[in-house]
């Protein structure tokens, strides 16, 4: 056996994968998948390894003389399904059974390449977000009571605050963000949120407006606000007066990141 079906024995295994489904798969037997596995754990537990299986014969198939159909057909069909293969094998003299042309099917399609996932990168201080999350707790002398987690999560360290508050309501909102600002020790240049009622009051056709008392408190402790998936658009208070965001923004990883915080 080789080192790329080892791999992939361990790989089909740790997608959830049991041992008889492994060893179809691969065309193998239970036993070798089993001391396959079993040789990987004794690795990482420390154990010596045990003695390598002797590799097994492989029993002749009345499929082995239609592997260079099946190729074919994967080739000029690449989403051709195992039915269809068995079908004009069929057409073709093969007396065999559904299944093991199935099994076939999967050991040698080829598998599509997975594009790369691009990875969201800020600069440091350059962003944070702000989200609630709810929960129904038992408490011991109160019993089941709803609660709220509020969390202000640094985009680019992934350091994170994290407090349980009674209400998502403004007053709560403010508090727990200043927190935020002192244990963490500054305020990301913009942060995200995702439609929260304190921060949003509503939408029209040029998109959100943002609560002009929020807006207010964001300029003053010098960050803007934008909605998740939105690219941190910049805010615009409309119909109850404008806000600009004129102050400079505070570092979370630099010097400046030294300052007092104090309420509006």
């Amino acid at each position: 056996m080789d080192e790329n079906t080892r791999n992939e024995i361990v790989r089909q295994r740790q997608a959830g994968q049991s041992t008889r489904q492994i060893a179809r798969a691969l065309g193998t037997t239970r036993r070798t998948v089993k001391r396959v596995l079993d040789g990987v754990q004794a690795a990482r537990s420390g154990q010596e390894p045990t003695a390598p299986l002797k590799p097994v014969a492989r029993r002749p198939s009345r499929l082995d003389a239609y592997g260079g159909v099946i190729d074919e057909l994967l080739r000029r069909y690449p989403t051709i399904t195992a039915v269809r293969v068995w079908e004009e094998l069929r057409a073709g003299g093969y007396t065999g059974c559904y299944s093991v042309v199935r099994d076939q099917v999967r050991r040698v399609r080829p598998r599509p390449t997975q594009e790369p996932v691009v990875r969201f990168e800020t600069l440091p201080g350059a962003q944070a977000q702000m989200d609630y999350s709810t929960y129904d707790l038992d408490f011991t002398d109160e019993g089941r009571r709803r609660v709220y987690l509020f969390s202000y999560l640094l985009s680019w360290s992934r350091r994170q605050y994290l407090r349980f508050v009674e209400s998502q309501d403004f007053a709560s909102t403010l508090r727990e963000h200043i927190r935020a600002f002192e244990h963490l020790g500054g305020v990301a240049a913009t942060c995200l949120y995702d439609n929260l009622k304190v921060v949003v009051l509503r939408h029209d056709a040029d998109g959100p407006i943002y609560n002009p008392r929020f807006l207010a408190f964001a300029t003053h402790y010098g960050f803007k606000p934008g909605l998740a998936g939105c690219g941190g658009a910049r805010p615009r208070a409309r119909s109850s007066g404008r806000s600009t965001m004129s102050r400079p923004a505070c570092s979370m990883d630099g010097p400046s990141a030294r300052w007092s915080i104090s309420m509006p």
